[in-house]
């Protein structure tokens, strides 16, 4: 029976239940060569699209902080075996948008088995694509499943995979590491010293810095690290690909990091890919740089990111939130943080590069378990129904929740014969929330790629370092050399806890929707997939529990007239170049209207700067000075009558253009690219050699 509050919400009627036909794979390559092919592709979404990751406290953007891409490695063996490795910057790769994709990508060899589709779990990116009543209701600030946001993602992964298929080439295929400590930490200490319950801290930090070293020895940890910043694992790896004849040039890579992109404040309303969106757009500079004339495509996915967030060398949490506040200093720990974890991104393509060979046979294994009500191989049942607790509803250390109703460590104390024990769920919301997952699909889809001895495993949740950890002994007790972990790969369920990590309820305990028995759950089915048949093509559909929702973009107010460049409204403004921190800082605005088509943000630049004399578009690392290129602040205001479209940009490589007169224009669709009325001119600057101190 349905209680009153779903009454009230609207939740009364069961949810459409859709189904996807699962389309016969296309024919691959046999000819014993291996092969690769990487692509890029904005995905951007449209202004006031509502964020996905702090649940109802989040926001609809009203800014963009860069854009957001999809990144695509797609590699083949020549032995009938394909697969495609995406690296996106969405807060999850969910099961609907994996499906969809699947529908379109399967004449090239690309079933739903053999797309890893990854987020990078960015807390600005777009939301309402997950095919569950719930996370449809609670990832985000406004509910139900968005079919137009659906559609343009599906189109523009479509086109990047399919570019990355054109693409391949004769490759050779290399596994790499490099570490980045202090920029992460452990926010959850008791629970991951709960897995070593009685441990002194000087045994618990030996145990702790395995976390980078499975298999091996720890060595050159910084002693000076606090324990909760060697907690987690700081390992960067990837899989590398590059052209097979010499100089061996780049194609691509896919990698794995484990921490939470979510160093933007929620208060900020931006749309951004945040840190991950950093790292790879300023590793892909670091080898342009040392490889003039390569174009590299370099993935950076969510690893085991449950129970890690970022932070720099000597910050406190409470300075860390204080300093993520104020939008302009919060830009700068992104970036600071993204650096850093880009160099090392660039130094682990280095390290496989190093390794890398054509003799590379690839196994490709998928399967969709159910967890609903399993019994595991000793009789213990998991739970009929997902849940949380009442600590997910306080929100985590970063932002969200309601921290002062509900809080870390609330348990049940009324006894342990459920499988959800010691759970508390929230009473407040518990009739709302069991009437949401009583649709949850009872299955969880899990993927394993096997690169010769190194093996990617997808699992569809946030794990944490320690069950990341646990999997990664499991596997290479199975035969696997290097184990990485890819997180929200093929599906969102939220958190993935270790059993004693689930007694502690911590905020990731609590979100851990299938009880205190998933981790064995896991690690029975991940065994038994390890040792799976390859290559299975999966069953014929798959269904959806379904609830629309309404979600309109910025498209208010239209301009006055069908003209498709109409003149501007008002005189724009391109304020006097300044320096900031050694960064040449420009800023400007315009006034304009809304974008009168759909999606138009991620398909090409809104704004530009150009040689004021020539026209020629001026270039900045390599890349056009443009929002698409560069990372625009891009923002509005607006009235009854129109919008003010401010930008700004700050830029490390510019002294070239000293001498020259500057000018920006606004590209884009109608509604937001306007022209100049006659006899006007957009507004030049002239760059000097010392620009004054913002």
């Amino acid at each position: 029976m349905t209680s009153l509050p779903s009454i009230v919400l609207g939740l009364e009627e069961p949810p459409e239940e859709l189904t996807v036909a699962r389309v016969p794979p296309g024919r691959t390559l046999t000819d014993g060569v291996l092969r690769a092919g990487a692509a890029r592709v904005d995905i951007t979404p449209g202004f006031l699209t509502p964020t996905a990751g702090w649940s109802v406290s989040g926001h609809r953007m009203r800014a963009m902080w860069g854009r957001l891409h999809a990144r695509v490695l797609v590699l083949d063996d020549g032995h009938g075996e394909r697969v495609a490795l995406i690296a996106a910057d969405l807060h999850a790769g969910s099961r609907y948008l994996a499906e969809r994709l699947a529908e379109r990508t399967a004449a090239l060899g690309l079933h739903i088995g053999r797309l890893f589709l990854t987020g990078t779990h960015t807390h600005s990116g777009p939301g309402n694509f997950y095919g569950s009543p719930f996370y449809d209701s609670f990832a985000q600030p406004k509910p139900g499943l968005d079919a137009r946001g659906v559609a343009y993602l599906v189109e523009q992964l479509e086109r990047s995979v399919r570019e990355a298929c054109e693409h391949l080439r004769p490759a050779r295929v290399g596994h790499g590491v490099a570490r980045l400590w202090g920029y992460s930490r452990n926010r959850s200490l008791r629970a991951a010293r709960n897995n070593f319950a009685g441990l002194e801290d000087a045994a618990f930090r030996h145990e702790a810095e395995a976390l980078g070293f499975p298999g091996g020895t720890p060595s050159d940890v910084p002693s000076e690290l606090a324990l909760e910043q060697v907690s987690v694992d700081p390992r960067v790896q990837v899989l590398w690909a590059d052209e097979a004849q010499p100089p061996h040039r780049p194609i691509g890579a896919f990698g794995t990091f484990g921490v939470h992109a979510a160093m933007l404040a929620l208060n900020h309303a931006l749309g951004s890919a945040d840190l991950f969106g950093v790292a790879t757009h300023h590793a892909e500079h670091l080898m342009r740089r040392a490889e003039p004339g390569t174009e590299p495509i370099l993935g950076l996915a969510a690893g085991t990111i449950g129970d890690s967030d970022p932070t720099l060398p000597g910050l406190s949490v409470d300075e860390l939130k204080r300093q993520r506040h104020g939008r302009t200093r919060n830009l700068e720990l992104a970036e600071k943080v993204g650096q850093e974890l880009g160099q090392r991104l660039f130094e682990a393509c280095g390290a496989a590069r190093a390794r890398a060979e054509t003799a590379v046979r690839l196994s490709v294994h998928f399967d969709e378990p159910t967890i609903r009500d399993a019994t595991l191989p000793d009789g213990t049942r998991l739970p009929y129904e997902a849940q949380v607790g009442g600590p997910t509803l306080g929100g985590s250390e970063l932002g969200g929740g309601i921290p002062i109703l509900f809080r870390e460590g609330m348990r049940n104390t009324l006894g342990d014969a459920d499988p959800q024990w010691p759970k508390e769920p929230p009473l407040l919301l518990e009739s709302i929330l069991a009437d949401l997952f009583k649709y949850q699909p009872p299955a969880l889809p899990l993927r394993l790629l096997k690169v010769g001895s190194v093996w990617l495993m997808g699992l569809p949740g946030e794990p944490t370092s320690w069950l990341g950890n646990r999997l990664g002994r499991e596997m290479r007790q199975l035969g696997a050399r290097e184990v990485m972990v890819a997180g929200v790969c093929g599906d969102y369920v939220g958190y993935l806890t270790t059993g004693r990590e689930y007694e502690r309820q911590h905020y990731e305990g609590s979100s851990t929707i299938w009880g205190r028995n998933t981790e064995r759950w896991l690690v029975e089915h991940c065994r038994a997939l390890a040792g799976s048949t390859a290559g299975r093509v999966p069953a014929s559909e798959a269904r959806f529990p379904v609830r629309w929702g309404g979600h309109e973009e910025l498209s208010y107010p239209k301009p006055p007239m069908k003209d498709a460049l109409p003149y501007w409204p008002r005189r724009p403004r391109f304020d006097e170049p300044r320096l900031f921190r050694g960064r040449l800082l420009l800023r400007g605005s315009w006034f304009a209207w809304a974008p009168q088509e759909a999606r138009e943000l991620g398909r090409g630049p809104w704004v530009q700067l150009e040689d004021a004399v020539t026209g020629e578009v001026l270039h900045s690392r390599g890349l056009p000075v443009d929002d698409q290129h560069q990372r625009f602040l891009l923002e509005f205001t607006d009235d009854e009558d129109h919008i003010d479209w401010r930008w700004s940009v700050m830029l490390e490589d510019w002294r070239h253009w000293v001498g020259r007169r500057v000018r920006f224009r606004p590209l884009g669709p109608r509604g937001v690219r306007v022209q100049p009325p006659p006899g006007a001119q957009w507004p030049e600057r002239q760059l000097v050699a010392d620009p004054p101190e913002d």
